[in-house]
């Protein structure tokens, strides 16, 4: 080929390239104005900018992206239309039309308008925050802040408000007005006046003396009754402020706390958490009901959107937010419980007489309703180890194997030896301060709890039996109490280890709700499924009430075995290790006491429980650390059926 030949040849290559490119780009980008706008807003509308109109495509997608993030999953862009397209001072603007949604489908509209630029024979579009939305400035963005309507109240039987909103006073210093002894007055008037207060004088002053110019430091926030008990001691003080303020509250101070829980503003942690689910000034459930229904209490969760500014909008640096729209605010639903008010104050008090960490929890067995979930802790706010501790029963769980037992064949009246220790696969057993019975009747060995007799006789049962008679009595079963925890008997073969478990020990975990259940079971002659909230609200929750692994639709529980059983713990209050609540006025007593070994130390520390029941109310009473179950839980017991009655 000639040089000639060649050179014709590259100019018809170009040609048929530049013609190639003309084509693309008459399919690629708009020729007309209007499909250039229609473009834009169908990119916009998908969130998607994917169109080649765009003046650096990626930018745009970042800065549309940054813009919008915050409305993360509460506001949803439903549509963007194009509206207009007009031409002013050598200037082409579409006016788009934008339509947001929040979850409940209530709408947000708006237009703003994008410039829209020819070069040549092609139209482009030019992102801009105005664009997006009018208000928006350079480096802006939306934010949204909570707009939320009446939290729901939690409800108790008979339709008795347990926690609903209420007045509080926020107590505060400033440290630049205060004299030389304002802060040891107004720690001795707070903790003279309110009961539950433990203020400290020293770290008051610590958190003055740290604070930042004339930052105000927060001292305590008090119910508005307890604000007006103390008002005298502390009002007139130089440098304490008071402002006034509501928040979420029990009927009365410490009244079932640990278990309805508390409410807060969502902190920028819990925000972050969340994943754009909590949004700033939110309030939350922080603990208990209030967590769990945390949705149903609050409400739908009304939002409202703001524009942004930053360092780099018309502001000169200063940031701020404009509102741009107020989605509806909606009060929540109430929560309705089982709790009573009468039987939860009894377990309140009774719980409160311990010097150690203790739980109270009252079941009525003839309906399972959840009475009482009392938690008490002397050193601070309990938490709730009612519901959600797990700890070893100890002989409250010989009420499960004294069942496995009579299923087996044992009669209460077949004489079972109980030896001072006894010897099982090379691990010596004793009973509680070396107690001798010797040769004396099953119901005997139960009244006096007898250690040595029930690991001797756990060869009677096997691991899967055992299991099997706790499910009977509703200590394994479903979720139905919100968040809590039942038990746990794995069916263990090793035989030391299954001796243990004979006696609540071993591998055998319970809360005091699955000890309640025991003994409300045992009462009711049936399995009893505790309920503590009533309603759909457990289906608004997701709570699982699948029971536990291997623990479903256990055996019936036999009637006849559940008499036999409560005959006996009738005889652990007039003959055995619980004669201190004889005298307990009303229906006779009946009840089991615990003694649960846990811990490293030697001799080991020890858990003191009480499960037992006075005619349709069903209790159980742990106490940490507690040592016997006579001298610590039963005491608890005792104060709480003299409340009730």
């Amino acid at each position: 080929m000639s040089k000639k030949s060649r050179v014709w040849l590259a100019v018809a290559l170009v040609l048929v390239l530049l013609a190639g490119a003309g084509v693309f780009a008459l399919f690629r980008l708009p020729m007309t104005k209007s499909s250039a706008a229609e473009a834009a807003a169908h990119d916009l509308a998908e969130e998607q900018l994917s169109s080649d109109i765009w003046h650096e495509k990626d930018l745009a997608q970042g800065l549309f992206d940054r813009v919008t993030k915050a409305l993360g999953t509460r506001v949803d862009l439903r549509s963007v239309t194009v509206d207009d397209i007009t031409e002013a001072d050598g200037r082409t603007v579409a006016t788009l039309d934008w339509t947001w949604a929040n979850n409940d489908g209530e709408s947000w509209e708006y237009s703003s308008q994008l410039p829209l630029e020819k070069n040549g024979l092609f139209w482009w579009a030019d992102l801009t925050e105005k664009a997006i939305h009018p208000k928006l400035g350079k480096g802006g963005r939306f934010e949204l802040r909570a707009n939320q309507g009446r939290r729901g109240n939690i409800l108790g039987a008979e339709d008795a408000v347990l926690m609903e909103e209420g007045n509080v006073v926020d107590i505060g210093v400033h440290p630049s007005r205060l004299e030389t002894d304002t802060i040891g007055r107004l720690v001795s008037g707070l903790n003279d006046g309110v009961d539950s207060l433990d203020l400290d004088a020293d770290d008051l002053e610590k958190s003055v003396d740290v604070a930042e110019g004339n930052q105000l430091v927060p001292v305590v926030t008090l119910r508005e009754d307890d604000y007006k008990s103390v008002k005298d001691a502390i009002h007139d003080l130089p440098g304490v402020l008071f402002t006034e303020d509501t928040q979420t509250l029990t009927r009365s101070r410490g009244f079932a706390q640990a278990t309805l829980g508390s409410v807060g503003q969502a902190s920028a942690d819990d925000i972050e958490k969340s994943q754009a689910t909590i949004i700033p000034g939110e309030i939350i459930g922080r603990t208990g009901l209030q967590k769990t229904f945390n949705n149903r209490l609050s409400g739908p969760g009304g939002v409202e959107v703001f524009a942004k500014g930053d360092a780099s909008d018309d502001t000169g640096g200063t940031t701020k937010l404009t509102s741009l729209h107020a989605f509806e605010a909606k009060d929540g639903e109430n929560l309705e419980t089982t709790l009573d008010v009468d039987i939860q104050t009894a377990a309140d008090k009774a719980a409160a007489t311990a010097n150690k960490p203790a739980a109270v929890v009252a079941i009525r067995p003839s309906d399972g309703h959840v009475l009482a979930v009392a938690n008490h802790d002397p050193e601070g706010a309990a938490w709730d180890r009612a519901l959600s501790g797990q700890y070893a029963p100890g002989s409250v769980f010989k009420i499960a194997s004294g069942l496995a037992l009579l299923d087996s064949g044992v009669r209460p009246d077949d004489d079972i030896d109980c030896p001072k220790t006894a010897n099982i696969g090379g691990k010596s057993f004793k009973n509680a301060e070396d107690e001798v019975l010797g040769t004396v009747s099953f119901a005997d060995d139960f009244a006096h709890s007898c250690n040595t007799a029930f690991v001797s006789s756990a060869d009677k049962v096997t691991g899967d039996e055992l299991a099997d008679a706790a499910a009977q009595l509703g200590m394994l079963g479903g979720a139905s109490a919100i968040g809590a925890k039942t038990a746990s008997v794995p069916a263990d073969d090793d035989e030391v280890t299954h001796a243990a478990q004979m006696i609540g020990q071993g591998k055998v975990q319970a809360s005091p709700l699955s000890v309640a259940t025991l003994a409300a079971s045992v009462q009711a002659g049936e399995t009893v499924d505790p309920q503590l909230v009533l309603g759909n609200a457990l289906d608004d929750a997701g709570v699982d009430e699948s029971g536990a692994e291997g623990a479903d639709d256990p055996r019936a529980l036999d009637g006849q075995a559940a008499k036999e059983i409560s005959e006996m713990m009738r005889a652990v209050v007039t003959d055995g290790t619980a004669t201190a609540l004889k005298d307990v006025p009303g229906d006779p007593v009946h009840g089991k006491t615990g003694t649960a070994e846990y811990g490293n130390d030697s001799p080991p520390r020890t858990h003191s429980w009480f499960a037992g029941f006075q005619g349709d109310l069903a209790v159980a009473v742990l106490v940490e650390d507690g040592g016997l179950g006579a001298e610590a839980a039963v005491p608890v017991a005792h104060e709480f059926f003299d409340n009730v009655n």
